[in-house]
């Protein structure tokens, strides 16, 4: 059962389009095939009628021929017929003549003024040939008026016989003359009209119908009758017209009838039938036609819905993989409508995305760049699909983290303004193949730099040094200030970024041995030797920054370099037990300063070691257990904070010099992180969400209270109570005097 209405149209389509040009071949072809056909059966009809026509022609042209003989022959003139001895030769000379006609039954000779008619039998007066062919409609003086005619005449008689009785007779009556032109006797030819019937018979063949030869004065001269329910007395052919084949009406059955006239006679050949008949081979010719126009029509149409389904499989495999997709509504709309809109709709949900995520870049690019310097992300690929979403382009030959560090003190408004020019300068910076990020590192006074270097490996750490060079130059002509800079080492991957990160602090952690305004290279500090130590120092503080960042893959990559260093120095056995309680004490202290406690029995069991292997593996458990408790407490923290800070909005919305500086000194954060924060968690600008607050506030004042309106507008934060009446019916449509008229009296109500 077909249930698509899509695919209903596209059957209807391929149907249609199938349909029009058949109908219109098919009728062409039909009514073209059914016309000539028709044309060849009426012209095949009348083709015999008119050989019959011609035939017979050449028969009464035979006997004119025999008339104008017998008128010259010397044989038979009215005195060699009379003499007694020629007499005989002229008898038998009539038998010749009758002999050269195949349709001549009798001839006769009657001379003008003689009483004697002349066959090839013998003479007669007119009484005893009456007599002898017993022709009932015969008389003497019709016969004798016959005799004396000037002009070819025929009529048909009937002999009445015991014998036979019916036999017919044509008798044909042709006058003698000379060239006088005048008559002197009468050829007579007696012609029996079953001859002319077997002629119509054997011409006309397979014809079912009968066949009519009619005289000059509408006498039946010779039939052949196979339909006798035909009434030859009520044929009329007065309205029909030689030549064609015309429709009648007999009896309330239709009758297909065919009139041929004869020049020479002015006889007319008739045919008849029933006109099923007459057309009975176009009868079944059509429906031979009908049945292949039928069987082509049935084949034509499975082909046009199989066409048609084929189509629309591919809208429909489209149609369920969006449906799979999304939640659709179908009602009044086919498949293909569907798609439309569902595309229609994913263009909005993407140009709204697009535009969602443009208003939130600068967030969004600092949430990405957190997580690249946590190292949040598994693979390169990864990194790179966040990167084409956020179009930040952080593609590059080699990677390094900075850290810049800024004073930790309470911050005021001027603190808040040079935080957010060092947070922004980095931008600015012109330096061939060097681009640098900023992430701004909120409980740290520092703010981070992920910054990306083109060219070859060999020139990656002189540009480096030269952006470092350029960065602090323009951070003192500019704020005035000179900030310690942690610089971690170069790495070719965007994975490696946070290690690099982790070496930028632990750089940092050496600045209480460096001067103001400092710049540390964590590769610097490796080279600084520890003779009495017997392992890395660096690789000791990798992991002290590791833990305290959460970061657990640093912390266990520098974990087990200190320990294959343990193993690759031959130490003493006290030395080396020393060294390791050494990492114990740093690693056990660093986790107690972050807040994180471990239990008596796990302490127990790192101290208990038996081997260094043991130890690395417990201290691994350690650290990565530390690590994740500490990105648990930083997700917290994060959770608290934004809840702190909707919650100071709702609280403080009605300070009149509320500003993004009072909150961001309030929460020791960035104005731009505030603003930004903000717009992610309500969808509005900071100071779109305050007058949101404030409008709210007093609406509801106005339909709650009776306090005055200025008194309502002072108390929300608005000093001037005509620039807030401005606002006011802007954004809702009336004053709120108005306001306070239309939704008290409901309220009250």
């Amino acid at each position: 059962m077909i249930k698509s209405k899509l695919l209903i149209k596209y059957i209807v389509s391929y149907l249609v389009v199938f349909l029009v040009p058949f109908i219109v071949m098919s009728s062409i072809i039909y009514l073209s095939s059914v016309s000539n056909l028709k044309e060849e059966i009426e012209q095949s009809n009348l083709s015999k009628l008119e050989q019959v026509a011609t035939l017979t022609n050449e028969r009464v042209s035979e006997l004119e021929t025999i008339a104008n003989r017998i008128a010259y022959d010397p044989r038979l003139t009215p005195y060699m017929l009379n003499h007694e001895y020629y007499g005989l030769e002229a008898i038998d000379e009539l038998k010749k003549y009758k002999a050269n006609s195949s349709i001549i039954e009798e001839i006769l000779i009657y001379y003008h003024g003689n009483d004697l008619i002349y066959s090839s039998e013998g003479s007669y007066t007119v009484p005893s040939l009456i007599r002898k062919y017993q022709f009932y409609n015969w008389d003497n003086n019709h016969l004798l008026d016959s005799l004396q005619t000037n002009i070819p005449i025929n009529t048909v008689v009937d002999q009445l016989s015991n014998r036979d009785k019916n036999n017919h007779y044509i008798t044909y009556f042709f006058p003698l003359t000379l060239d006088n032109n005048n008559s002197y006797g009468t050829v007579v030819y007696l012609i029996k009209d079953r001859t002319i019937n077997e002629l119509i018979a054997n011409t006309m063949s397979d014809f079912k119908g009968n066949a009519y030869i009619i005289s000059e004065q509408n006498q039946i001269i010779a039939s052949t009758i196979k339909d006798e329910n035909i009434d030859s007395n009520s044929i009329n052919i007065e309205n029909n017209s030689y030549g064609e084949v015309n429709t009648v009406e007999l009896n309330g059955n239709k009758y297909s009838l065919a009139t041929v006239e004869s020049d020479i006679t002015g006889w007319k050949f008739i045919i008849m039938m029933e006109t099923d008949q007459f057309f009975e081979r176009l009868s079944n010719t059509i429906t031979i036609m009908i049945v292949l126009c039928l069987s082509l029509f049935i084949v034509g149409s499975i082909l046009a819905i199989v066409l048609a389904k084929k189509q629309y499989q591919p809208i429909r495999s489209l149609f369920d993989s969006v449906s799979n997709n999304r939640k659709l509504e179908l009602k009044g709309i086919n498949e293909l409508d569907t798609i439309k809109r569902t595309v229609t709709s994913v263009f909005e949900d993407h140009e709204m995305l697009s535009e969602t995520i443009f208003k939130h870049q600068t967030f969004a690019k600092d949430q990405f760049l957190t997580k690249i310097i946590k190292g949040d992300f598994n693979s390169e690929e990864e990194i790179n699909r966040y990167n084409e979403t956020l179009y930040l382009d952080i593609h590059g030959d080699y990677y390094c983290s900075m850290i810049i560090s800024l004073e930790k003190q309470q911050l005021s408004k001027e603190k808040i303004t040079e935080r957010e020019t060092i947070y922004e300068l980095f931008t600015n910076i012109i330096l061939a193949d060097v681009t640098a990020y900023g992430i701004d590192l909120l409980y740290m006074d520092a703010i981070a730099l992920v910054v990306k270097i083109n060219g070859d490996q060999s020139m990656a750490q002189a540009k480096r040094n030269e952006f470092v060079k350029q960065l602090k130059q323009d951070i003192k002509e500019i704020t005035g200030i000179k900030p310690m800079i942690g610089i971690g080492t170069i790495c070719e991957k965007t994975t490696m970024i946070n290690r690099s990160y982790i070496e930028a602090l632990v750089a940092l952690e050496h600045k209480y041995f460096y001067s103001q305004g400092s710049c540390i290279y964590f590769e610097n500090i490796k080279e600084e030797k520890e003779c009495d130590v017997g392992y890395p120092k660096e690789d000791l503080l990798k992991i002290v920054q590791s833990i305290k960042q959460g970061d657990s893959q640093v912390a266990k990559e520098a974990l087990f370099s200190v320990f294959d260093n343990l193993q690759q120095n031959e130490l003493s056995l006290s030395f080396l037990k020393a060294i390791c309680f050494d990492i114990i004490n740093t690693v056990i202290k660093t986790i107690t300063d972050i807040g994180v406690n471990p239990s008596k029995k796990t302490c127990e069991q790192i101290f208990d070691f038996q081997t260094i292997e043991q130890l690395f593996e417990r201290l691994n458990d350690l650290v990565f257990h530390a690590c994740k408790e500490v990105n648990e407490n930083k997700k917290s923290h994060n959770e608290q904070l934004k809840y702190d800070i909707i919650e100071y909005l709702h609280n403080h919305y009605g300070l009149y010099d509320l500003s993004l500086e009072k909150i961001a000194i309030e929460f020791r954060l960035s104005a731009s992180y505030v603003s930004r924060f903000i717009k992610e968690q309500t969808g509005y600008t900071f100071k779109q969400y305050v007058q949101y607050l404030r409008m709210e506030e007093v609406k509801t004042q106005l339909v709650e209270t009776d306090k005055p309106i200025k008194a309502i507008v002072l108390d929300v934060g608005y000093k001037d109570v005509a620039n807030f009446t401005r606002k006011f019916k802007n954004e809702i449509g009336i004053t709120p005097g108005k306001y306070r008229q239309v939704y008290t009296e409901p309220a009250n109500n």
